[in-house]
């Protein structure tokens, strides 16, 4: 399936459909996952992906929802499931959201596939049943409403406010960052279609200046110096593996190379774009680290619940359980559990009262017959 059918990001109403991964198609030291799949008014496919079920997958799922329409308050919200860690904190956060059963889910994927698509059709089956889930929202067949906080989570409605604020104020900080860079560095937007992934932030921020790896042939021994120790400071640092800073500052070379250059940007004003351009990576790199520390937080705090079988898990180990039950049936016969000894009886009133032959007892008989009246005169 598309992972994105449209590169630019439009900010319009969008549904969201979040299913959860069979545990047996997963190794079970991933831990669990859901398949998220966001859709516009017009259940159009914008983005699929897989987030992991704990407060940093709620975080990314925020992050989208903010992107693709400017807010996450503004994007109603399907699952499978409301035992999900994501589906709770959506509820504590006051997110609209819908639970549907897995009958239901299984019907939205049929109902709502795009049949004109082979890659949506040969899609796996979680990522059908989220988008299944999204268009279901999309058409008016479920509706999302605010659910009330799980008891366990009402404490954490102001963590989950400030998180919300912070992945606007990112969101605000990236477009910022795109427009400075649109009008006195255009050759980023060139060789970074996100300028404000980490990657790129790191590389902006180490070069922030397009003559710092601008140049002539004649200079491009200095130039590739100067690169070098750039790409091993931020490979030190841990930002990303060496092949990936190179390939990012080569592609910002290339950029420079391709774009001419702006003649409104002189050297007169070398240090200050140079010191714009890093103040606007600082703001997206402001919102990450409290955005960072909050999820922290949460997750030393929020403990993921053991995952549920739904319908497809207990049938299938209801199948496993009949095997293992027929394989007992002709290897282990005769077994029987051994029933652990108990104690002596000491002393009279620790003796057991003495049994009948196992029918109930028998009710007593009179000793005489009864006493007769005697007559009145």
């Amino acid at each position: 399936m598309s992972r994105e059918e449209d590169d630019a990001v439009a900010l319009v109403r969008v549904y969201c459909g979040l299913a959860s991964a069979d545990p047996a198609d997963r190794p079970a030291s991933t831990g669990s996952a859901l398949t998220s799949a966001v859709v516009d008014d017009a259940g159009r496919l914008l983005h699929v992906c897989e987030i992991s079920d704990d407060p940093a997958g709620y975080a990314q799922l925020v992050a989208l929802l903010v992107e693709r329409s400017g807010g996450p308050s503004g994007a109603a919200i399907a699952a499978d499931s409301d035992d999900h860690t994501v589906t709770s904190l959506l509820s504590a956060a006051g997110r609209p959201l819908a639970i549907a059963d897995d009958d239901s889910v299984d019907d939205f994927a049929e109902r709502f596939a795009d049949d004109d698509s082979l890659e949506e059709m040969q899609s796996p089956p979680a990522e059908r049943r989220a988008v299944g889930l999204a268009r279901a929202l999309q058409a008016g067949a479920l509706s999302a409403v605010t659910l009330p906080a799980p008891r366990d989570l009402a404490n954490y409605k102001q963590v989950l406010a400030a998180h919300a604020a912070l992945a606007n104020g990112r969101h605000s900080a990236a477009v910022a960052l795109r427009e400075v860079l649109r009008e006195l560095y255009p050759a980023a937007l060139r060789a970074y279609p996100d300028p404000a992934g980490p990657v790129s932030l790191a590389v902006l921020d180490a070069l922030p200046e397009p003559g710092m790896l601008g140049g002539t042939v004649a200079r491009g021994r200095e130039v590739a110096v100067a690169a070098d120790p750039v790409a091993a400071h931020l490979v030190a640092e841990g930002v990303a593996r060496a092949d990936q800073i190179n390939d990012a500052i080569t592609a910002l070379r290339v950029a420079i190379s391709e774009t001419p250059r702006r003649a409104t940007v002189n050297r007169v004003l070398t240090s200050a774009v140079a010191e714009t351009v890093r103040q606007a990576v600082a703001s997206v790199r402001a919102c990450d680290a409290a955005c960072e520390a909050l999820v922290g937080a949460l997750s030393a705090r929020v403990t993921t619940p053991a995952p549920v079988p739904g319908r497809r898990a207990a049938a299938r180990r209801s199948e496993q359980v009949g095997e293992l039950a027929g394989l007992t049936g002709t290897t282990a016969t005769g077994l029987r559990t051994i029933r652990p000894a108990e104690p002596e009886p000491v002393g009279r009133r620790s003796r057991p009262e003495p049994r009948t032959g196992g029918a109930a007892p028998l009710p007593p008989r009179p000793l005489g017959p009864p006493p007769a009246v005697p007559p009145v005169c």
